[in-house]
């Protein structure tokens, strides 16, 4: 026998050590990449399905989130058409709230507007301001609730009630009988109140428009 002759390996050990690169390789390319990033698949798993259930949700109350959307654009609409409301229109509120719950008016005086201290602007560039209102009148109890009522809810102004003073009046218990005039204790129909607002009105001065906010809108949407 010839002892240069080379022993011949079974073909089946080939094979075996081919699986084992192959199982290497595959390791060291795919299986330990993928274990060190699979928490970062696992979370961008997680936010594709909620993201997804989101959208399903939307699809499915489309008509309820549009009449919802709505409401609110009728809502921001309605209050940006307050804030243009200046001191030279809120006499024609103020007599609007007297007509409508027949009141009388004492005493009515209102400051010139002064710039808002916080600086405020409307998306035009409007700067926000603030004036001081302050009014006397003599009601009943029920008549105060809807003055402020009133101011809250149906006034055309942007208005803030800052301050408010009640006094009550002296009842008139004196009532004279023919030629007899003494005086007779009587009781009064409803009790009267001394009321003073204190109200600040809150509105956007176009006068006083410097065109900053448009230019910055201007320039934004050109870069």
């Amino acid at each position: 026998m010839d002892k240069k002759q080379q022993v011949a390996l079974p073909k089946f050990i080939w094979a075996l050590a081919a699986i084992l690169v192959i199982c290497i390789i595959f390791l060291v390319a795919v299986q330990i990449p993928f274990g060190q990033k699979i928490e970062t698949y696992n979370s961008e798993h997680a936010a594709a399905e909620s993201q997804v259930s989101e959208y399903m949700y939307y699809l499915k109350n489309a008509d309820t989130i549009k009449a919802a959307v709505d409401q609110m654009e009728s809502e921001a609409s309605e209050k940006n058409a307050k804030l243009t409301v200046d001191p030279n229109k809120t006499v024609d509120d103020i007599r609007d709230l007297l007509a409508k719950h027949q009141m009388d008016l004492t005493t009515l005086s209102i400051t010139a507007g002064v710039a808002d201290q916080a600086g405020g602007v409307s998306a035009s560039g409007d700067p926000l301001y603030v004036s001081t209102l302050k009014y006397n009148f003599i009601s009943t109890q029920q008549k105060i609730v809807e003055t402020l009522g009133y101011f809250e809810n149906e006034s055309q102004g942007a208005y803030i009630i800052s301050g408010i003073s009640i006094e009550e009046e002296e009842l008139d218990k004196t009532v004279t009988s023919g030629e007899d005039s003494s005086k007779v204790s009587a009781p009064s129909a409803q009790q009267l109140f001394n009321t003073t607002l204190t109200i600040k009105l809150y509105y956007f001065d176009m006068s006083k428009n410097t065109g900053a906010s448009m230019t910055s809108t201007a320039e934004s949407s050109a870069a």
